[in-house]
């Protein structure tokens, strides 16, 4: 019995070791970072509406930029800011890529 167990420990042992080693290998963990491009609305009057694409998103004002922006996805967009009554202060179409962009309403 004494020669079944000379070669049962090292085999034992060095399978041990083998499932620690393997357990032990280095992970990759991949994240992304949100980089959507953003707009800022820069002096836009008390109770203008932003619209982006036709769609209303907001007061022109909640956008600031300070520190409040919109995500908007890459691309063209038409952006408009429209008064209280609904008279158009501003309209563009803007190309954002992956950066501030930053509307100023004059």
């Amino acid at each position: 019995m004494r020669p079944v167990m000379s070669w049962i420990r090292p085999l034992l042992l060095s399978l041990v070791l083998a499932v620690g080693a393997a357990c032990s290998y280095p992970q990759t963990a991949v994240r992304t970072i949100e980089s959507r491009p953003t707009l800022a609305v820069i002096g836009a009057p008390a109770g203008a509406t932003l619209v982006v694409d036709g769609r209303p998103v907001g007061q022109a004002s909640a956008y600031d930029g300070n520190p409040q922006v919109l995500k908007v996805e890459p691309g063209t967009h038409r952006v408009e800011i429209r008064s209280a009554d609904g008279a158009v202060l501003y309209r563009q179409q803007v190309f954002v890529e992956s950066e501030l962009k930053r509307i100023e309403v004059h």
